[in-house]
């Protein structure tokens, strides 16, 4: 569990042993329980982190609006999935994009793991965490993909008449169900398509120390140099884990029972969100992580709610997955008829409020036939121009969800 003298971003003895301990595999599944070690587990959270910053900067990038929030985790899995129906070329192209460079069944195992300690029990919070693979029911789909699937990841398996318009409110509802409504649709429709993949996550946690309501008032935000909108700003002053360094100034707010937190990252007077985004790697954030210093801040934080959504076709193609796009795409581990990835799209939802958080991502993978062609003074932290978050899981490591506010809105 998270120790308020570290915040290390890697798996401590206690995770690992956790992460060591692998439950049975039923007799139907084709592959035998892989053993993660200590030093595999440490290389795929490095790898996942790896991915999720990579995966932060193309979007960071491409976005044109002030305010973003996606969630590196959901892609992972929902990518996880397709994965293990890959072959040749594509399952490299896979391993290069996750950045993976231990055995698929070592991945797959890790992954169980991983989903096990994000979703367990914790007072004051919840992370849930849902997966499910949609087959046109004309279409056929290689047992031991879906059994790979059901025993890693827990999927759900359903066969719909994709041609009915029904099978696209079958799928809607099953998302809106597991993100508690949050985000009620994810796709248009079912025709044209022979397989959706999809994860879906839903944290809800209460603050370790809330903000107290009689402080929140209107006060200035700077979108930008010269602009100065009026939001509702939250304030509180707590002893927190505290950096700062030439790039930014840093806190991080615990949730109760301080199994996740929020980081936020604010730049410095000249600096900017994109300096931040661009300075992330692996090994960055593992040294920022190791610097944080418990003291007395004053924290003054907007509150937010937002919805998000995109088709990350074009960053994945330039994070190197270009080829399961097209017709040179080897699924054969999922179907002995050639099939592509048409889309991949996230969708995610947060409110970021007083009394805690409330977040929602999910994940779709589209597939497709292949067609042929006196007393210390306390720091002062004040947002109030725009900054980055992330809501990391303390025990592992893993960032589920992150995100940038460049102009906040909060609607009742």
């Amino acid at each position: 569990i998270y120790g308020m003298k570290s915040i290390s971003v890697f798996l401590t003895g206690t995770v690992l042993s956790l992460f060591l301990a692998c439950t049975s595999v039923e007799d139907a599944v084709v592959v035998e329980d892989p053993i993660v070690t200590p030093k595999s587990a440490e290389s795929i959270v490095e790898a996942n982190n790896n991915f999720a910053f990579a995966f932060i900067k193309e979007i960071n990038a491409a976005e044109k609006e002030p305010n973003f929030m996606v969630s590196p985790v959901s892609l992972s899995l929902a990518l996880g999935m397709a994965y293990n129906g890959s072959q040749e070329e594509t399952k490299k192209a896979f391993e290069h994009v996750l950045q993976y460079d231990v055995s698929r069944d070592i991945v797959n195992q890790f992954n169980k793991n991983l989903m096990d300690a994000l979703a367990s029990s914790q007072t004051g919070s919840v992370l849930e965490i849902a997966n499910s693979i949609w087959i046109d029911e004309l279409f056929p789909v290689k047992d031991s993909f879906t059994l790979l699937n059901q025993t890693y990841y827990n999927a759900e398996v359903r066969n719909l008449d994709f041609l009915a318009p029904a099978s696209t409110d079958i799928i809607n509802q099953w998302v809106s169900d597991k993100t508690h409504e949050k985000i009620p649709t994810i796709i248009n429709e079912t025709k044209g398509y022979v397989l959706f993949l999809i994860n879906a996550l839903y944290f809800n946690a209460n603050w370790k120390y809330q903000f107290d309501e009689t402080y929140t008032q209107k006060r200035p935000f700077y979108p930008a140099p010269q602009q100065e909108v009026f939001v509702d700003m939250m304030s509180m002053t707590e002893d927190l884990k505290w950096y700062e360094n030439e790039l930014f100034s840093s806190v991080i707010l615990p949730y109760e029972g301080e199994k996740f937190s929020m980081v936020v990252l604010l730049p410095q007077p000249g600096k900017t969100t994109h300096d931040v985004v661009g300075a992330l790697n692996g090994a960055q954030w593992k040294e920022w992580q190791q610097q944080y210093q418990e003291e007395e801040v004053a924290v003054t934080l907007p509150k937010f709610k937002m919805s998000y959504e995109n088709k990350l076709n074009d960053e994945l193609i330039n994070m190197g997955l270009g080829i399961a796009f097209t017709a040179r795409a080897n699924f054969s581990d999922i179907s002995s008829i050639p099939i592509l990835i048409s889309f991949v799209l996230q969708k995610t939802f947060i409110d970021v409020k007083e009394e805690g958080t409330e977040a929602a991502a999910v994940t779709v993978i589209g597939f497709e036939t292949t067609a042929i062609p006196s007393e210390p003074m306390p720091q002062f932290f004040t947002a109030d121009r725009p900054f980055v978050y992330f809501i990391q899981d303390n025990a592992t490591g893993s960032i589920c969800f992150a995100g940038k506010v460049g102009s906040p809105e909060y609607e009742e």
